[in-house]
């Protein structure tokens, strides 16, 4: 009658802990992060321009990049000054008057880098082949996901040398972790050698 209850409950507690683990890994396992892939520029309606995304792993930034940081990502902007007051071109020699077009302002180009700092932060650093960058700002808007902590803990015992099973699941509270072992034990008194189920409750704390 022992023997059935604890074989019972044994059974019940590998089972559990099949089922503990199997859901653990359907809720926590990590999803697979999409490649990359080539994107068109588009324009937006705010006159704004969604630059065109094209991945290449041999990329060089046009700066120096700081020690340590490790380059996730180059962007090249081309402005072309809005509003700027036209110059006049160079008249050609030659007899008579000459009707030369108004030269407009070169378009400015800007390169930048977002990079992650050892300390596993972001920054962004800019320069321009046109000119001199003379500030700007840096705005993190989506703050670092938070880690997420994983209570359940399960797996299987082996005995290879009275060849037994069992299975273990435990969890975490706090700073304390409870658990219970469900395994067999061989008993040389049964005729054969049988086996019958047996259990340890554990609690620790963590640190």
């Amino acid at each position: 009658m022992i023997n059935a209850r604890w074989t019972g409950l044994g059974a019940a507690l590998i089972v559990g802990a099949i089922a503990g683990m199997a859901l653990g890994w359907i809720l926590w396992r990590p999803k697979p992060i999409p490649p990359e892939t080539y994107a068109p520029q588009a324009q937006q309606q705010d006159g704004s321009l969604v630059l065109e995304r094209k991945p290449q792993a041999d990329a060089k930034p046009a700066h120096e990049i700081p020690k340590g940081a490790k380059l996730e990502r180059i962007v090249q902007v081309k402005v072309q000054p809005r509003n700027a007051t036209p110059t006049a071109a160079p008249a050609t020699p030659g007899p008579g008057p000459v009707s030369v077009p108004p030269v407009l302002p070169l378009p400015v180009t800007v390169d930048l880098s977002l990079v992650r700092m050892p300390d596993q932060t972001r920054r962004v650093i800019a320069s321009s082949p046109d000119g001199e960058v003379i500030g700007g700002v840096d705005i993190p808007v989506e703050a670092a996901p938070p880690v997420r902590s994983l209570k359940w803990a399960g797996g299987g015992l082996w005995n290879p040398s009275d060849r037994t099973w069992g299975a273990w699941v435990q969890r975490d509270l706090g700073p304390a972790v409870v658990g219970v072992d469900a395994f067999q034990v061989r008993d040389p008194v049964t005729v054969g050698g049988g086996t019958r189920w047996a259990a340890h409750l554990r609690l620790g704390l963590r640190f």
